[in-house]
């Protein structure tokens, strides 16, 4: 495929066209994509590779290591997993000053009663893997799909934060957090950043981590309660891991409580050793919003919507949150998705392209500065009109930025590409003629589903496997919740005559 349409469509902004970030092996999927990149250019990109066996998945994680330039500096490299591992999930991934890469992620064992390990390894700047990988934490009752969360400083020491139940407490989730060394020494004991709870009134879940060289340790999770509503909540520890802002039991709000309370996964950063900031998406018809912390979190500044509800966005009320943000050291940001589009008047075979914004901190609030740009494939014959469901993963120094993205293949294999511009982007680009919006709107947040559909429409739900679990007739506008339905990740199709529309949906009992 030529590449001159986006290469146009992008101007200047392209440093290096979209290249493939490994070889491909035939049945195998690069999902779970994770980037990170160093003051000086040079980038590592991690991920998942999937085989899907007839009785089970076969997952390892790889990653590897590029010259600024986007030149290969190593081989993908396959991580050591222990032997009775049979998943593997969730690798995040970040660079210290010095380039140092640091990679973390979910191993699940067959030994002991499916208990997970959460594992570690460290890479010099050239892609020289430092040790062996090692067990930060083990024997932990996770589930799969519960994100872990990194917090890393500049100078190489690091935090862990996880959602983990107990064997007395099944099914209560409370958040746990661990200090580091840059050789994966613990220098603190684990502690919970709030109270913990022991019965199923609500859980939490979803815990993000940012680490600055003072000490100070900004944890970041989701408050569901039984009610079905979804709070962002936040604490800040000094370097004894006595809290900052005061203790409190449940933890701070991020929001000021009045927004609509089916939010995602926050995504907490240090701008300094006294400020960070904190971005969210929050359903509609809110979209993604940031807030600015001074004072090491004693001081609010005001919240700022930095993207309006999208239309297009893919599953964007995933509480896990399919997007992925970076943020420079001169305090500029990057948000990247998927979005859903629609070739001609097909509404029954989305393809997807992935965008991105641009944006400042100014004067202590996120400050949007372009509009919505596309930077993967333009639409080919080999495009592939199938529900996208991987998130792009992104990051960014102050000359430069690195996307990585799933692509299907036509054979519906994800086959991970990545392209390297610089920050002059432009203003956006305008959605090309045939580009088309579907009348049909479906929004998902935990454990329910938002609809808007003209006249009357068919809801269908199917499984991971594609086996239809449920189905229902709607109207109008609305909400459809999953009743009688176990804990688990659906796929939820809306169809008229007019149009449909498709969202993932996460199911927690």
């Amino acid at each position: 495929m030529s590449f001159s349409v986006l290469s146009l469509i992008l101007s200047a902004g392209v440093l290096v066209e979209p290249f493939p970030l490994a070889q491909s092996e035939p049945g195998h999927h690069q999902v779970c994509l994770r980037a990170a990149m160093a003051a000086d250019g040079h980038f590592a990109v991690a991920w998942v590779d999937s085989l899907q066996l007839p009785d089970r998945y076969e997952l390892d994680i790889f990653i590897r290591f590029f010259d600024k330039s986007g030149s290969a500096l190593t081989e993908p490299y396959k991580l050591n997993k222990l032997a009775d591992t049979n998943w593997v999930y969730w690798p995040c991934l970040d660079m210290d000053a010095a380039g140092n890469a640091f990679l973390i992620w979910e191993e699940r064992t067959d030994t002991r009663e499916d208990f997970s390990d959460i594992r570690f390894q460290c890479f010099t700047p050239d892609g020289v893997p430092i040790e062996t990988a090692q067990t930060l934490q083990d024997s932990l009752i996770l589930q799969a799909w519960r994100p872990i969360g990194l917090g890393l400083a500049p100078g190489g020491r690091f935090a862990v934060t996880w959602s983990e139940t107990k064997e007395e407490h099944p099914g209560v989730y409370n958040i746990y957090v661990r200090r580091y060394d840059v050789d994966g020494t613990p220098l603190d004991t684990v502690f919970l950043p709030n109270e913990e709870i022991t019965k199923f009134d609500f859980v939490y879940f979803f815990p993000n981590a940012a680490l600055n060289d003072a000490g100070d340790l900004v944890i970041t999770w989701l408050h569901f309660k039984e009610t079905m509503k979804i709070f962002p909540l936040f604490q800040v520890f000094d370097p004894e891991d006595t809290s900052i802002l005061g203790w409190e039991p449940m933890g701070h709000r991020v929001d000021d409580g009045d927004y609509g309370h089916n939010v995602t996964r926050s995504f907490p950063f240090w701008l300094d050793d006294c400020r960070f900031v904190v971005f969210w998406w929050d359903a509609p018809p809110e979209g993604l919003l940031g807030r600015v912390f001074s004072d090491r979190g004693t001081t609010r500044n005001p919240i700022r919507e930095v993207l309006h509800h999208e239309p297009f966005a893919m599953s964007l009320g995933d509480p896990k949150a399919t997007f992925s943000i970076d943020v420079s050291s001169d305090e500029r940001f990057v948000y990247t998705y998927a979005r859903n589009l629609y070739h001609g008047d097909d509404y029954m075979h989305p393809w997807v392209h992935h965008v991105g914004i641009l944006g400042e901190i100014a004067d202590d609030m996120p400050e949007r500065k372009t509009s919505i740009f596309e930077y993967s494939h333009p639409w080919d014959e080999d495009t592939v009109t199938y529900l996208n469901t991987q998130p792009p993963a992104v990051s960014v120094n102050n000359d430069q930025i690195v996307w990585v993205y799933s692509r299907l293949n036509i054979d519906t294999i994800y086959e991970a590409w990545v392209t390297i511009t610089d920050w002059d982007m432009g203003e956006g680009i305008v959605e090309e003629p045939l580009v088309n919006v579907s009348p049909v709107k479906l929004f998902s947040t935990l454990n329910r589903l938002s609809y808007e559909v003209p006249g009357e429409a068919v809801l269908t739900l199917y499984n991971s496997a594609g086996r239809r679990v449920a189905e229902d007739v709607i109207h109008g506008k609305g909400e459809w919740q999953a009743v009688n339905i176990p804990s688990g990740v659906y796929f939820a199709r809306v169809e008229n005559t007019q149009g449909s529309a498709r969202a993932k949906v996460v199911i927690v009992r």
